[in-house]
């Protein structure tokens, strides 16, 4: 059975690094399984602090294969977590080492507005991470009047929210959201995204596959 270390074995021996030691993707698409809605079973829950977003993100890409993932103050604690939020490289190593038999991979995106192909290449890793049973998270910039189903945000916001679904009859990404009323009451915990703007949401930081 090919599973996600298996999978990254083998592109290994025809893929390049770079970068932070993200993988560049083979030349050849991938097709998702499911023809239409698939969401991956997540546990869902807001970040208790305004600078836990990365531990709350990556605390609902473990409960995709973790039925007891641990507390979002055991995962700020291995993220090294301040009041200034989650520094990008130490979520790669720590969803690694948490999620059960997973070896995540960081992208980063320089340009401040993501390409068609990156659009592409995260739809890619995003329903392939879905189809085999595991979520990715996502490092936004979300500048001033630009938040998702909201748009209320005066300033840049820096958020890590996680994508646990796909649908192919839109191209579209579910976004699990741990900001909730952190934000506003209005904001909805999960919500769908074309996966163009979910890239360019990260475009200027990255995302983990």
């Amino acid at each position: 059975m090919l599973t996600r270390r298996t999978l990254l074995r083998t592109l290994g021996a025809g893929t390049a690094l770079v970068g932070t030691g993200a993988l560049v993707a083979p030349a050849s698409a991938y097709t998702p399984r499911t023809r239409g809605e698939k969401i991956e079973p997540t546990t869902w829950q807001q970040q208790v602090t305004q600078y836990y977003c990365g531990p709350a993100a990556a605390r609902i890409a473990v409960s995709a294969r973790d039925s007891t993932p641990p507390s979002q103050g055991t995962l700020a604690s291995a993220l090294g977590t301040t009041t200034n939020g989650t520094n990008f490289g130490s979520m790669a190593p720590v969803l690694s080492r948490f999620v059960p038999n997973a070896v995540y991979r960081a992208e980063w995106m320089g340009s401040m507005t993501a390409t068609t192909a990156q659009g592409n290449l995260l739809w890619d890793r995003a329903t392939k991470n879905v189809d085999d049973g595991y979520a990715t998270v996502c490092n936004w910039i979300v500048l001033p009047g630009q938040y998702p189903k909201w748009g209320g945000n005066r300033g840049t916001i820096y958020h890590y929210v996680t994508i646990d679904g796909y649908d192919t009859r839109y191209r579209t990404l579910r976004i699990s959201d741990p900001a909730g009323s952190t934000l506003s009451s209005s904001l909805p915990h999960r919500y769908w995204l074309p996966a163009q703007s979910v890239a360019n949401y990260c475009a200027g930081r990255g995302y983990f596959w």
